[in-house]
């Protein structure tokens, strides 16, 4: 019966010593983080379910417009073609910048979707370069043009100062639309008109109007009238603020001929030559 009894040394054996039982607290204080996480992940998917999949559906977009003077909020929602219930996942952005685009007051269009629920739209307006006046709605009014030579605005409502009048750029009884483009051969001309107004836009307060004068169904001439000048001015078609300036050199130089007034400066070789009423001319 030996093998039964147990020496008092061993029991500080790791075998023979108790094992400490949690208190009460520490039991109540692991359950209580266990239900805080399962909680905290519930909360973290329902969220990441409604931002992902609930909200894109559902939620409508919250639209942001920049537009400009004489286009609202509201008129760009309609041309784009949103309703009050448009979601994120609705919205065509690339088709509605088409949409957009197409408007005749609007030069450039950007649509932009920020996830999950909303939606920037970003408008250019058309300026414009240049004006004719035309027939429209059986009335004689002024039409305006923007550098890629589309007719956007008619009607006086307009305050835009020194801009060119052309004429003869429409032929007679030639239809004119709102969104209109001109003819291809005049859109350089219509650049280069821009350029000149983004350098120097005071320079058409000396130039009444800028006449075309057609040499072919493919090439013309310009004819500038000053402005308080009997006097023309002839100039190729690549008309640029310095060939302008020149022009108007020409213009004083010819001052000095005394009573006899040219009718008209050529200055399309480059050198100016004036040209009396009987259509002689000589260099100068």
């Amino acid at each position: 019966m030996l093998g039964d009894f147990i020496y008092s040394a061993d029991l500080h054996e790791p075998r023979y010593r108790e094992t400490p039982r949690k208190s009460d607290k520490s039991v109540s204080a692991d359950s209580a983080a266990r239900r805080f996480l399962l909680l905290a992940v519930i909360f973290v998917t329902g969220g990441l379910i409604w931002i992902f999949c609930i909200s894109p559906c559902m939620v409508p977009v919250k639209v942001e417009v920049r537009s400009f003077s004489g286009l609202g909020k509201a008129d760009v929602l309609n041309i784009a073609g949103i309703g009050g219930g448009a979601t994120y996942i609705s919205i065509n952005a690339g088709e509605m910048e088409r949409q957009l685009a197409r408007y005749h007051l609007v030069e450039s269009a950007k649509v932009v979707k920020h996830f999950p629920d909303r939606l920037s739209i970003f408008l250019e307006p058309r300026r414009a370069v240049a004006m004719t006046f035309a027939r429209i709605n059986g009335r004689t009014q002024p039409i305006y043009f923007d550098r890629y030579g589309v007719v956007f605005k008619a009607g006086n409502e307009m305050q835009e100062s020194h801009l060119p009048i052309i004429s003869g750029i429409l032929d007679d009884g030639q239809p004119v639309l709102l969104g209109m483009r001109l003819s291809s051969m005049y859109l350089p001309l219509f650049s280069r008109i821009g350029t000149i107004n983004d350098e120097d836009p005071g320079i058409w307060q000396a130039i009444s109007e800028i006449g075309i004068a057609k040499k072919n169904n493919a090439l013309f001439d310009l004819v500038l009238y000053p402005r308080h000048d009997s006097i023309k001015l002839r100039m190729r078609s690549d008309i640029n603020k310095d060939s302008i300036y020149y022009a108007l050199l020409m213009l004083d130089v010819s001052r000095q001929f005394g009573d006899a007034v040219p009718d008209e400066i050529d200055v399309r070789s480059g050198i100016g030559v004036v040209v009396n009423a009987k259509g002689g001319h000589f260099g100068k």
